[in-house]
């Protein structure tokens, strides 16, 4: 008996010196918490409240309420804390002495990705149902909203790249997005007191469990991106870089359901399609869309008129005086009333 039992003591050592991932069961484990957090194993149904000390297996998920933050330590060495409104799978983890793998799927909010370097081979990838972003050894933050994501670069280079092929590289202190799982944008360069400075320091925040967080501010951040897309969005049409303003454009409509951003991002996607790329009828669908959704905002009136312009301009004479004469009854008193009734003597005539 005491020699079976001195070999097991012998053989269990060297074989979790030679693969750390079967030595051990739980991949990681919940580090710190705050604020309304919770736990929902792979085999379960149901949600718990998650604990500090909890173990994390693979497959496993966690999920906070309006004020909660979970920081996750893993085998590795490397901390996930996970923001406010989120939800976050460790979808695959394998680790040994050549090789460490792993597959994070944010579901839908906040993490901070601060990853150990590791001298073998790496393939850890953070997924969101839009982007993919690969690490080695690197700090970043990414948020999903929606359909879109943001992502900062805080240490090291994350490859970023939406469900094709072309992916971009975010170094330090600089930002990049995507929306609808299409290719993410140049990453763009963090200033000092820019909004976008502000919207990272607020994120910074938020995926830190012991930071202190202004909690209504931390909401309006999906409003404040989309209003820095806004503006970014005029500077890259009057740069003539009109494809990528209209990418930034349909980010800021996806990052909020608030009206007036999705007003205004409509509003200049047709006024890209219809005065710089010549593309009347996707300027149509824009400035229909803005009639259909938001008809008591100031921008269906600009929306109205320049659709009863391309009317005209392709020469559809009956759809033109019929928007025109639209914009008459429901503007009589607008900024382009004078212009409209012009247009429809002109088109009397015709």
């Amino acid at each position: 008996m005491r020699k079976t039992i001195f070999i097991v003591l012998i053989v269990v050592p060297v074989y979790c010196l030679l693969s750390t991932a079967y030595c051990f069961a739980a991949i990681g484990s919940i580090s710190k918490g705050s604020g309304a957090i919770y736990f929902k194993a792979k085999t379960e149904k149901r949600w718990v409240a998650a604990t500090t000390g909890m173990e994390i297996n693979e497959g496993d998920r966690v999920k906070t309420g309006s004020n909660g933050r979970i920081e996750l330590l893993l085998q590795d060495g490397s901390r996930l804390t996970v923001g406010n409104n989120t939800e976050m799978e460790i979808t695959k983890f394998l680790l040994d002495k050549d090789r460490r793998s792993a597959t994070i799927f944010l579901a839908w909010g906040k993490l901070r990705a601060m990853v150990a370097k590791f001298a073998g081979r790496t393939d850890m990838r953070v997924k969101t149902p839009t982007a993919v972003a690969g690490v080695k050894g690197t700090d970043f933050i990414v948020m999903n909203e929606g359909k879109a994501n943001v992502l900062f670069g805080q240490e090291g280079s994350v490859e970023v790249k939406g469900k094709d092929k072309e992916s971009v590289a975010l170094a330090p202190d600089t930002m990049t997005e995507n929306t609808q799982g299409r290719s993410p944008i140049v990453p763009v360069k963090v200033e000092p007191n820019t909004p976008l400075a502000d919207a990272r320091k607020q994120l910074e925040a938020v995926t830190n469990v012991d930071a202190p967080v202004e909690w209504q501010a931390t909401g309006n951040l999906p409003v404040i991106l989309a209003r820095w897309n806004i503006n970014y969005g005029h500077y890259l049409a009057d740069s003539g870089r009109y494809k990528e303003a209209l990418e930034v454009f349909q980010i800021a409509a996806d990052l909020t359901d608030a009206p007036e951003i999705g007003a205004e991002s409509r509003i200049q996607r047709g006024t890209i399609f219809s005065r710089n790329l010549t593309l009347p009828q996707d300027a149509l669908k824009e400035y229909q869309a803005v009639l259909d959704k938001y008809p008591q905002l100031p921008q269906a009136e600009n929306a109205l008129f320049s659709i009863g312009m391309i009317y005209k301009d392709i020469g559809e004479k009956e759809k033109a005086r019929e928007y025109l004469q639209k914009y008459l009854k429901q503007y009589p008193q607008g900024k382009y009333a004078a212009t409209v009734e012009v247009l429809i003597k002109e088109l009397d005539k015709e």
